[in-house]
């Protein structure tokens, strides 16, 4: 069965600021694309068996509500999986490196 991947306003305003990190900040424009292109491909690989990923390190935050993520490079693509319509909704793409994940963060 294949789901429906749908990436919220937040998810991609995240992406967009890590790719202008690469490319501005770090001045590399090359690396920007390949991770933007990477990106987008992991995102798009949730429309196979998304259950595969697991649920987050904060979920007792959004319980009961199951929000998974998966991993790509630094980042978490944070994501809910809705089985009745099956599909796929993208949160966030936030920084491995960042503090938790709180409930105010989605929308």
């Amino acid at each position: 069965m294949e789901f429906q991947v749908d990436i919220t306003d937040p998810a991609l305003e995240d992406a967009e600021a890590y790719v202008h990190f690469i490319r501005e900040i770090r001045k590399e424009p090359d690396a920007a694309e390949r991770w933007f292109r990477g990106l987008v491909k992991a995102i798009y690989s949730l429309e196979r068996l998304p259950q595969r990923c697991p649920l987050i390190p904060e979920r007792e935050e959004f319980a009961p509500m199951e929000i998974r993520h998966l991993i790509y490079y630094s980042h978490r693509i944070i994501f809910h999986v809705d089985n009745r319509k099956n599909r796929v909704v993208i949160y966030r793409v936030y920084h491995g490196a960042g503090r938790p994940l709180t409930n105010d963060e989605l929308p």
